[in-house]
């Protein structure tokens, strides 16, 4: 655990052994920070793409609000996790959230979604991460020919239903959650079960591939192995003539007729580095990844379900939420998902689009006089629809620091990033140097 140093001369900020005292005077340790946001934009970096002149989808947009903040601020590039490291969405959210890099190997994402759907493990259940897929019989085992199903977006709750209470012998039973889009969240519940088991998720590959077999990563989780692989083949049997598939089959679309495995865990629990320092925090989402994680590490939970994690979000809405959390709390998160499932797609010009409607709907919080940075969790290539080690573009906008003379354009993205004025670092650091920009 990580407390972050206050060096404030005259005027330092007591520390938490006088947190006492200040609580009988009417003050709380977060009264000593200023308001802040901070954007992170799933997926925001990539590489340049040849249908978009070889620039990247950022580059490409026209964004002036995040030119004007990258010009009046701090901008550069930034590593999620760590140089040559590929993050995915829990880790580099995780360490945006306040998480040790040395921490982020404990965050399951099985738990993650269960936090997210809200649902109390017990000790001893297993949660698995999971996707609806579209899948084949093939003579080597089951094909995966979609990994999301299309990325179904409604019917999914009837589909889970026939994967509730699942006996998979031995005592052990398992419930499909549906979350959102294809995503879900297994949970198996009985005795003898270990977190240590590999993926039946074969991953982005381009083209087909088949459903890995669940293997035990050590001794004793042999029966945790066997019943994944019980429910996968249970799941495809079950869902293959759910009349919901049988229509979508006739209205020409994929049907999400199997379960994909991926990231199991048992519960868990983390410290962020601002629990020391007394900071309020609020992590405004409709991805159910980063509202678990927000509630594992002991945030406020902000959702409606006009916030999807797709490309139908409204922005809109989630902006005003954050100024609505900025009434109570320091720091406000704002987690963007679409862009990351376009570069998914390899839709880099969907990519681009959307990026100039997020520009847009910036300007209230411009507008509000807190702190703003921006980052993302990873990076993601359109033209291969997969993450990279590549860093990410980052900015941090001080309204108090704004230089006096017009500042020099910025074309914020991630060419202009590699010669920023802010020098290349891990995501923890800037997390640090975002948090001191914040005391007052």
């Amino acid at each position: 655990m990580i407390v972050l140093k206050k060096n404030r001369g005259k005027s330092s900020l007591p520390n938490s052994e006088t947190e006492s005292n200040l609580s009988t005077q009417g003050f709380t340790l977060s009264d000593f920070y200023r308001k802040c946001v901070v954007l992170i934009i799933d997926g925001l970096g990539d590489l340049p793409v040849s249908g978009l002149d070889d620039q990247t989808p950022l580059e490409a947009a026209h964004t002036p609000v995040l030119n004007r903040l990258a010009a009046s601020g701090l901008y550069g590039l930034v590593d999620p996790i760590g140089r040559g490291e590929v993050p995915n969405t829990h880790s580099g959210c995780g360490v945006l959230l306040g998480v040790l890099p040395g921490e982020t190997s404990r965050i399951r994402r099985g738990p993650i979604e269960a936090s997210g759907a809200g649902l109390a493990l017990e000790p001893g259940d297993i949660a698995v991460r999971a996707n609806f897929a579209t899948l084949e019989n093939h003579v080597d085992g089951l094909l995966v020919s979609d990994r999301r199903a299309g990325r179904i977006t409604s019917g999914t709750d009837q589909l889970a239903a026939v994967l509730t209470d699942v006996d998979l012998g031995e005592g052990v039973t398992a419930s499909l959650q549906p979350t959102d889009q294809h995503r879900g969240v297994l949970v198996l519940s009985g005795p003898g079960l270990d977190q240590a088991v590999s993926d039946t998720d074969p991953g982005d590959h381009g083209d087909t591939a088949l459903v890995q077999t669940c293997q035990p990563k050590r001794a004793g989780a042999e029966k945790t192995a066997e019943k994944i692989n019980l429910f996968v083949a249970e799941a495809h049997r079950r869902l293959n003539k759910h009349p919901l598939n049988e229509e979508r089959v006739r209205s020409g679309k994929l049907p999400a007729n199997g379960v994909l495995t991926r990231g199991a865990g048992e519960i868990f629990r983390l410290e962020p580095i601002f629990q020391p320092n007394g900071l309020n925090v609020a992590v405004v989402a409709g991805c159910n990844t980063v509202l678990g994680l927000a509630r594992i590490l002991g945030f406020e939970a902000v959702t409606d379900p006009r916030f999807t994690a797709s490309f139908d979000t409204d922005l809109d809405a989630k902006m005003r939420a954050v100024l609505a959390a900025l009434d109570s709390k320091q720091l406000v998160y704002l987690h963007v998902k679409a862009p990351d499932l376009f570069a998914h797609d390899l839709n880099p010009v969907a990519k681009r689009d959307f990026l100039e409607r997020l520009d847009k709907s910036l300007q209230i919080l411009y507008d509000s006089g807190a702190i703003i940075a921006l980052a993302a969790d990873h990076t993601t290539d359109s033209n291969t629809g997969v993450h990279t080690a590549d860093p990410v573009p980052a900015l941090i906008y001080d309204p108090r620091q704004v230089p006096g003379e017009e500042p020099t354009p910025v074309n914020f993205g991630e060419a202009a990033c590699r010669n920023g004025s802010m020098p290349r670092r891990q995501s923890h650091d800037f997390l640090l140097q975002l948090v001191r920009m914040m005391e007052n």
